[in-house]
């Protein structure tokens, strides 16, 4: 089966998506851009007015947009936060099928200071904070819960597993090398430090 050649538009996304990821984005330019996706520079005009344009459109197009429905579902299970191990493993496995998408977007903090990024990230703070009150808030008025902003919750749960991985992506380390645990097993270990903390009670002396 004859697999279909890649359109002008696609190999000018491809080559400057490359390009982005290893030279960063004002260390690439469009010269290098055409040569790499083999197109002319008028080319290059017919399909984007910029490099800029460019960009966006790669941060538009990433993955991670249908990530979200089912990473939704998995943190705003009725279980939360005792699923706290299960949602960690669904954000390193996003994290890891998704590298490059990520590393777009460190580009885009690095260079741009998160202008594209943050109209994306405020809105999804904002569902996974409702969600968080949502489901803790039965819980809190019981007393098993503490009584955490749950903005502060949704930031350290999402925030510390993702940290977690992509800190050694981007430095191109194994996320495992470190401890010799299993991505599950580093799951699992900070999903008890997050809910039960790192000081266990100890028993009264004498």
């Amino acid at each position: 089966m004859n697999e279909s050649i890649p359109s002008a538009r696609e190999r000018i996304l491809e080559s400057a998506r490359k390009l982005f990821l290893t030279q960063g984005f004002h260390g690439s330019n469009l010269r290098d851009i055409v040569a790499d996706a083999q197109v002319s520079m008028g080319g290059l005009y017919h399909h984007f007015d910029s490099k800029l344009e460019i960009y966006e459109e790669l941060l538009g197009s990433t993955g991670l947009g249908q990530e979200l429905p089912r990473m939704a579902a998995i943190y705003g299970s009725a279980e939360f936060p005792d699923n706290m191990a299960s949602i960690g493993k669904a954000i390193f496995e996003m994290a890891r099928t998704h590298q490059d998408d990520f590393r777009l977007i460190y580009l885009d903090l690095l260079e741009f200071q998160g202008q594209h990024v943050k109209p994306l990230v405020s809105p999804i703070r904002a569902t996974l904070s409702q969600a968080t009150r949502s489901l803790l808030a039965e819980r809190v008025e019981r007393g098993e819960v503490a009584e955490i902003h749950p903005a502060v919750i949704a930031r350290c749960v999402v925030g510390l597993f993702l940290y977690y991985f992509l800190e050694d992506t981007m430095l191109d380390m194994d996320p495992s090398s470190e401890t010799g645990l299993s991505e599950s097993e580093i799951a699992d270990q900070m999903a008890d430090l997050l809910l039960r903390g790192l000081l266990r009670d100890q028993p009264d002396a004498g």
